[in-house]
């Protein structure tokens, strides 16, 4: 049911590097529409609450303080519509449980800037708690369906993961859900997924591989995940977390933990 072709050999280009102090522990990345070229991305746990925009190069531009929450086990960032028609926004992910102890997780939205921010900024994010219907999870990957306007995580360490509906984008402040349960996935150790912003192509990424799916016009994302997945191109990085679709829909970006890492592009190979 979920065979998979193998991907051709291809050496990325290297858009820059994470220069700054700040960012030491890159556990996701998400690319912006209104900010074009730019990239958002964050620290794993234990560090601060701050999200981070980065150039189409790696700089750091600006860093936004999320206020009132703390960065418990923060382990993706995704980007997409929200419940203002015609805004976007940024959802980060505190979904990480590396000894499956959490009662809760909680994902933190809010509106992404209509211009470049300042070098400093900082916003009151609108809180989602949620709660695995089966016993607590570790997960590291958040995706935005912008076509069934819901929210999807995929469960990290078994050995054939699952994939969770999260509830509907346009949540409000405070709400409660517990996750619906939907289909196995015959792969482990998943640390990061994105939907592409027309909701048609999905990619998941595991340590050492990354899985990709064409969602067809009318087809649920758990729908197209049923289907056999690609394999795409990809170089191993070490502590690699993080994987977002470009906005214009011409490859992909990864980034890994660690001091100066690189940022990779893909382009689609199919």
């Amino acid at each position: 049911m979920f065979t998979t072709a193998s991907a051709q050999t291809v050496t990325p280009d290297i858009l820059g590097h994470l220069e700054t102090d700040k960012i030491r522990e890159a556990s996701g990345i998400a690319s912006s529409v209104p900010l074009k070229g730019c990239y958002w991305t964050h620290n794993d746990s234990g560090n601060k609450p701050e999200v981070y925009l980065l150039n189409h190069k790696g700089a750091l531009i600006s860093t936004i303080k999320l206020e009132e929450v703390s960065n418990r086990d923060w382990e993706d960032i995704a980007e997409g519509i929200g419940p203002e028609k015609g805004k976007y926004y940024v959802y980060v992910g505190d979904i990480g449980d590396n000894s499956g102890i959490r009662k809760h997780i909680r994902i933190y939205r809010f509106p992404e800037p209509g211009k470049m921010p300042a070098e400093k900024e900082s916003v009151t994010p609108d809180v989602l708690t949620l709660k695995f219907p089966n016993g607590a999870r570790d997960a590291e990957s958040l995706m935005i369906d912008p076509i069934g306007k819901q929210i999807y995580i995929i469960s990290k360490r078994e050995k054939e993961v699952s994939l969770y509906k999260a509830g509907p984008l346009f949540f409000k402040d405070g709400d409660k859900v517990v996750l619906e349960k939907l289909i196995k996935l015959p792969y482990t150790w998943v640390t990061s997924g994105d939907i592409s912003k027309d909701g048609h192509h999905i990619v998941i990424k595991t340590l050492t591989t990354i899985y990709y799916w064409h969602r067809n016009t009318n087809e649920s994302v758990e729908e197209a995940m049923s289907k056999p997945a690609k394999i795409l191109p990809y170089v191993v990085e070490k502590q690699g977390e993080g994987i977002t679709i470009t906005p214009a829909n011409d490859g992909y970006v990864t980034i890994s933990e660690g001091k100066n890492a690189p940022i990779y592009f893909y382009k689609w190979k199919f």
